[in-house]
């Protein structure tokens, strides 16, 4: 990719996104977004000393257009933010809502279309006596749809700093991405993975919780470790239920556990499955799960 002038990159690969780490810092002064809106939202109208409010990343994209959750899949990279805050006032870790899968070709990739909102916690010291707070940020991303286009926008939201505030005309989206965000597990629930042959089995049990709905998906936060292009199989019993991971031709080494999403008919639920040191016949016996 040329470092002077930013522009879409072919896909026909899956290979060739290895070259993507370096996309974020080749990237000229003059890049503009393309097919993507992005805005700094709210959650209040203030903010208020001593108090923890969330800020919103909102991503308006065109039809067709994605970018990335933390795990982009078999392509890409997920945005990367820089704050530029006011002295005291402190930003969280950008969190990111439940992704899809995204067929794009022969890939899969995990991530949003149409918008989302990526969240922070801002924190305001109780000493703080700024009137206002230019609250702002530096977005690096990439947004693909058969090619791939790096972007660099700079957004901010004007902030009062006063003791009381109203919810903002944004709240409601904060709102609607703070219930996509990954849940921890439900109590009595407890998963354990295994290696069986060419698959990853995690073992998800009981298998009749209350509150706990159908599973339909487990994305893997961690790569390469799982196959994104084989869908997982899931198999209800009587006591548990069986999700069967097909492995990754690129997982060369034992796994102890596994992190990634469970992913529900309603939520997402963020897991660590720890794997057993044994493993069933494989047609790769040097690949074997260890504790």
């Amino acid at each position: 990719m040329n470092s002077d002038t930013p522009k879409a990159t072919q896909r026909p690969i899956a290979a060739f996104f290895v070259l993507l780490s370096c996309v974020f810092c080749a990237f000229p002064q003059s890049a503009k977004p393309e097919h993507a809106r992005l805005s700094l939202i709210s959650e209040r109208t203030a903010l208020a000393p001593g108090s923890s409010e969330w800020i919103g990343l909102r991503f308006d994209l065109e039809p067709g257009w994605h970018i990335y959750w933390t795990n982009p899949g078999d392509s890409g990279e997920p945005p990367k933010v820089t704050w530029n805050l006011p002295s005291g006032i402190q930003a969280g870790d950008l969190e990111f809502p439940a992704p899809q899968r995204i067929k794009d070709h022969s890939l899969i990739d995990y991530g949003y279309q149409d918008n989302v909102v990526l969240l922070a916690r801002l924190t305001v010291p109780r000493s703080s006596t700024f009137n206002k707070a230019e609250i702002a940020a530096d977005v690096r991303y990439l947004v693909c749809r058969e090619v791939c286009v790096p972007a660099k926008e700079h957004v901010s939201v004007s902030l009062p700093i006063a003791a009381s505030a109203k919810n903002s005309p944004d709240d409601s989206k904060i709102q609607d991405a703070r219930a996509r965000l990954p849940q921890p597990l439900p109590a009595g629930l407890h998963l354990s993975g295994k290696v069986a042959g060419d698959f990853l089995v995690i073992t998800v049990g009981p298998a009749k919780q209350p509150n706990f709905s159908s599973i339909k998906d487990f994305l893997p936060a961690d790569t390469p470790v799982v196959d994104n292009t084989a869908a997982p199989i899931v198999e209800p019993g009587k006591d548990s239920i069986q999700i069967k991971l097909k492995k990754s031709e690129q997982l060369d080494h034992p796994i102890s556990q596994l992190h990634g999403l469970l992913i529900t008919n309603d939520k997402a639920y963020n897991v660590t499955i720890p794997f057993s040191s044994r493993a069933t016949s494989s047609r790769k016996p040097s690949v074997r799960s260890s504790s």
